[in-house]
């Protein structure tokens, strides 16, 4: 996981360099805090040292000047690494989602995809780049802080070793079960965003087909099992909050007690008292660190599968053919089933340049499929496609499919919503159009058009179709009528 990631950070190495060198500096002002805090009230409050008060006021006021800018920069820096990286992240996932297979595109749920690629290449980034300099710095306040403990006394190193083996203790107790709540609430907390959206992208369908209650109580389903998920994690994490307060409440209790009897008896001056305390909140807060380090790696290692996951799903595989036209597609003993119901059965046919071929039959019956594999969007080893004599697993077909083929949709692929259907329709055939394709492929391109955008459409149709294949999927009687050939899938 830290290599995946690390991989995508080389070219931030500068800028690496400068939040660590920041974060150093944080971290020797926080730690002059109590050194300084100490002095103030053995040798200024108690001697009262005008001179010296002065001295401490101004070092005092440089220390916090130097945290402030290096705060500020390290925020910068990091914040520009963390969207930069986790949006390089996200491209190389949707570049991989854009060459898988056409069957495994349109059996997955794009919109739950999105949602959890987005959050996860976030999740698992922010993560690395937060703790690649935080895991050296609070080791180096570790050991500091532990030295410093130890300069005032073995008993309170000894003391702190104690409280840090029982935040080990509890870390290897919880760990594995807080890893296996975080991936159900990734995974319910995805479902739960796809049901939500549903809701809203379908909600003209939901109100003409009366399945109002029906989206809801999926969505209120799907919110069940994300609310019990959310707080089942929530317990485990308190519990390692709950760990990590009582433990310091424990040594903060011995620290005032011990710490206060030998202020008593003559053997610490109370600024020791007072830089004791302070070591021991960094030892405290350096520990509570690493203990909360596993919660977050935890996350983040669910996060990173989730994303090979994703990144491991089989790619659409091409041959390098690139064609120069296509003349004609021949289809030989095609067969496809979808969820375990056949669609085409032993289906063959021949499409030749100069004719219009319009395919029918029921709901069901094939035609949007049929027409995925003949552009090679779906691909099957039970039958046998050729373009030109030549099987299509040879063939270049994104290739083919930029340069020879265009195909419209039942939707249509425009992201302007100002023009009517009709108007969005007759735009994206003339686009189809417009690239002088040797092979047209339109599934019911007679969507949302009125008379007079069947007449352009079936114009359009006639123009230039001796330089073309021409196939269509459509129930409209005038477009039955420009056709050189029908080709009926329902099998009764």
């Amino acid at each position: 996981m830290i290599k995946f990631v690390f991989t995508r950070l080389k070219k931030f190495k500068g800028a690496i360099f400068i939040i660590a060198f920041c974060s150093i500096m944080i971290a020797v002002t926080d730690l002059m805090i109590p050194f300084l805090t100490a002095k103030f009230i053995d040798e200024i409050l108690v001697a009262r040292n005008v001179a010296e008060f002065y001295n401490f006021i101004l070092l005092m006021f440089a220390i916090m000047l130097a945290a402030i800018v290096s705060h500020y920069a390290s925020s910068i820096l990091s914040k520009k690494i963390l969207l930069t990286t986790a949006n390089n992240l996200t491209e190389e996932i949707l570049r991989h989602v854009h060459k898988l297979g056409g069957e495994v595109i349109l059996k997955s749920d794009m919109v739950y995809l999105s949602k959890r690629v987005d959050n996860d290449a976030t999740d698992l980034v922010t993560f690395i780049v937060d703790s690649m300099i935080d895991v050296c710095i609070n080791f180096f306040m570790l050991v500091m802080a532990s030295f410093l403990l130890m300069s005032i006394g073995g008993k309170w190193l000894l003391i702190f070793f104690i409280v840090a083996a029982i935040h080990f203790v509890a870390y290897k107790k919880l760990s594995m079960t807080l890893f296996e709540r975080s991936v159900a609430v990734r995974e319910t907390g995805s479902k739960y965003f796809t049901s939500l959206t549903d809701n809203f992208v379908y909600a003209y369908s939901i109100k003409l087909h009366c399945l109002n209650e029906k989206f809801l109580a999926d969505f209120k389903a799907k919110f069940g099992k994300y609310f019990s998920a959310a707080i089942r994690e929530t317990r485990i994490k308190f519990w390692f909050t709950n760990s990590d307060l009582n433990s310091g409440d424990v040594f903060r209790i011995l620290v005032f007690l011990l710490g206060g009897l030998d202020v008593l008896a003559g053997d610490m001056t109370v600024g020791n008292l007072v830089a004791l305390i302070g070591y021991y909140a960094f030892a405290m807060q350096a520990v509570a660190y690493f203990m909360s380090f596993g919660q977050g790696w935890q996350n983040a290692l669910a996060a990173y599968q989730r994303l090979i996951e994703i990144s491991s799903l089989p790619q659409d595989t091409d041959g390098d053919l690139k064609l120069s036209g296509v003349n004609f597609i021949e289809v030989r003993g095609l067969n496809c089933s979808i969820d375990g119901r056949s669609v085409l059965k032993e289906f063959s046919a021949k499409f030749e340049r100069g004719k219009i071929y319009c395919i029918v039959g029921k709901n069901g019956a094939g035609k949007t499929t049929l027409l995925n594999f003949l552009c090679g969007m779906m691909k099957t080893d039970d039958g046998q496609i050729n373009f030109n004599g030549l099987p299509l697993k040879l063939i270049d077909m994104p290739f083919v499919r930029e340069n020879l083929i265009s195909f419209v949709e039942q939707k249509e692929f425009l992201r302007n919503d100002d023009l009517s259907g009709g108007e969005r329709r007759k735009k994206t055939i003339t686009a189809a159009l417009s690239k002088n394709p040797d092979v047209l492929i339109m599934d019911e391109p007679d969507n949302n058009l009125d008379d007079v955008g069947l007449k352009f459409l079936t114009a359009a149709l006639l123009d230039g179709k001796n330089f073309r294949i021409t196939l269509l999927v459509s129930h409209e009687e005038k477009i039955f009528n420009i056709a050189d050939e029908i080709i009926n899938l329902s099998r009764d």
